[in-house]
């Protein structure tokens, strides 16, 4: 019965003209118009140092627009890897902190288009194969190591993305995705803070009951991720949002999402923007913690 209903809704949204499929272009090639390097390079350099202020979203938006005029001129993986996660952060950080679910998809979106604009880049074997019309899973073992970075930020996104579509909409996707980081996993299981396997941690919640997933397999990979990667403080907010409210476990939700509060978010200054967002991410769900358990 929720199949269907989320299929009707699916199919009501379509009509309305909500897209619920994300379908793209592999056989396009990104162009540029001639590079002109200094201004490339000033924009580029500019961009790298108002993301080092992202703790401030002006200058997380600011980052966004100058690398955005870098790569329009010159094409290169690197911004748009840079993109692709800039707009997830824009999005997942910023936009869902403000409630402001439009403009948190919107940005899901462009962080999925940045992503597969660097995979068309990166994975030129996985671009033809998907191409010629392989499909997802089966192309995706063909991209190398380099291109990592573009298949984490793609997963994640169209993840995300699909996340807010439905049940319909994640449900095709499924397999895209794992497949997608399940080959990451294989070429760098420590890209990105034990990425990973803090994905499957959450992978596996949200399948479980529903498409195979094992809730004991996902607290499995959330401890493998701590272990691997303490100082990134989002794999205990995933935990408890995804895995403690799944099993109804209200002392385990509370005690992580305290733990992250706690914890000193300039222990890594790499990631020091992204553990505040998720501090302030663990004090929004302590205060939904009634309606939740």
């Amino acid at each position: 019965m929720r199949f269907s209903r989320a299929m009707t809704l699916t199919a009501a949204l379509a009509a309305a003209g909500c897209a619920t499929t994300y379908e793209a272009k592999w056989d396009e090639k990104p162009t540029a118009a001639p590079p002109a390097a200094e201004a490339v390079a000033t924009a580029s350099s500019e961009g790298d140092a108002a993301w080092e202020q992202r703790g401030d979203k002006a200058r997380l938006i600011e980052a966004i627009t100058k690398w955005e005029a870098a790569f329009e001129k010159a094409p290169s993986t690197d911004i748009a890897n840079k993109l692709a996660r800039a707009h997830y952060l824009l999005g997942d950080g910023y936009y869902v902190l403000e409630n402001n679910a439009e403009g948190r998809d919107a940005e899901y979106q462009k962080g999925l288009d940045w992503a597969t604009r660097s995979l068309k880049l990166s994975a030129p074997e996985f671009t033809k194969a998907m191409a010629d019309g392989k499909k997802h899973p089966e192309a995706i073992v063909l991209a190398p190591k380099d291109a990592v970075p573009a298949m984490y930020w793609y997963a994640t996104n169209l993840g995300k993305w699909a996340a807010t579509k439905g049940f319909a909409t994640r449900l095709r996707y499924k397999d895209d995705i794992k497949a997608t980081m399940t080959h990451v996993k294989s070429l760098d299981e420590m890209y990105f803070y034990a990425a990973p396997w803090r994905y499957f941690g959450s992978f596996e919640a949200v399948t479980a009951g529903l498409a195979g997933g094992s809730l004991e397999k996902s607290e499995e990979n959330f401890k493998k991720a701590v272990e691997l990667a303490p100082n990134y403080l989002g794999t205990k907010v995933l935990w408890a949002d995804y895995l403690c409210t799944k099993k109804q476990d209200k002392a385990t939700f509370k005690k992580l999402l305290e733990e992250v509060i706690a914890a000193d978010a300039k222990v890594d200054p790499a990631i020091e923007p992204e553990n505040r967002i998720e501090q302030a991410k663990a004090k929004k769900l302590l205060a939904e913690i009634d309606e939740k358990f």
